[in-house]
């Protein structure tokens, strides 16, 4: 049984549970892109403390931690999504 539903043209369109999956995948990928991103600016931020770090050193941590926030706030929004597609589609299938 395919998870794919035709269009009004007859082609197949993903299903909402195929689209949760794609959406909860790239999630996954971004999140753990940002926590990469999070562990160096994290190293980055522990030498130059350390070190005695300069004001343009700390706001380019800043300003890269701010990209990582969104990155993951978009994550989460996604992830949300995708909880709510599963829980609809759970409780189309205990029907």
């Amino acid at each position: 049984m395919s998870n794919e539903l035709p269009d009004s043209q007859g082609q197949r369109e993903a299903s909402p549970l195929d689209e949760a999956l794609t959406k909860n995948k790239e999630a996954t990928e971004e999140v753990a892109r940002a926590a990469d991103d999070l562990a160096v600016v994290h190293a980055v931020l522990d030498t130059k403390l350390a070190k005695g770090a300069s004001d343009g050193d700390v706001k380019r941590a800043v300003a890269e931690t701010k990209k990582v926030e969104e990155r993951l706030s978009e994550s989460a929004d996604k992830l949300e999504q995708v909880n709510e597609t599963l829980a609809r589609e759970a409780a189309r299938g205990a029907r």
